[in-house]
């Protein structure tokens, strides 16, 4: 009787310790791993940088195709490295919501204050920049900027 109960108990204890998903022999963490995180802050690579180049009549779009080697570095300290080419530059930013962010010197800026872009088709792999488009009456103005990683 007493062999049984014991072998009801031992079977009981596992039963409650492998149905489990919380238990401390296999950790939670291990059969429900957590997402993946998603950071607009790193290194992305350029898959494409469009704007408009020229006043009045020879405004025109011009289509970057990024190079390997080419980047936007987002930093947390409110800084992005670029390179494009032989092109390096350093433009400030201020992200105001987790889909739109201020970017000087890109796109346009009316009196004095730069345009809010939009970011888009952010996943762990993609990412796009794109700010506003202005029609003026020197042509069209706007940047789009597609990255990957």
């Amino acid at each position: 009787m007493k062999t049984k109960l014991l072998f009801i108990l031992i079977g009981g204890l596992q039963l409650c310790l492998f149905s489990c998903k919380n238990n401390f022999i296999t950790p939670c963490c291990v059969l429900n791993p957590p997402p993946l995180q998603t950071s607009v802050f790193t290194k992305w690579n350029i898959t494409s940088d469009s704007t408009f180049t020229g006043v009045g009549s020879t405004n025109h779009p011009v289509d970057y195709r990024g190079l390997p080697g080419d980047y936007f570095d987002i930093r947390t300290n409110d800084t992005i490295f670029t390179k494009e080419g032989a092109v390096l530059d350093t433009l400030t930013y201020k992200l105001l919501t987790d889909s739109t962010i201020v970017i000087t010197s890109f796109g346009i800026t009316f009196n004095g204050v730069p345009a809010t872009s939009h970011i888009t088709n952010f996943t762990a792999h993609s990412l796009t920049i794109a700010s506003p488009i202005a029609l003026t009456p020197g042509g069209e103005f706007g940047r789009k900027v597609i990255l990957n990683r």
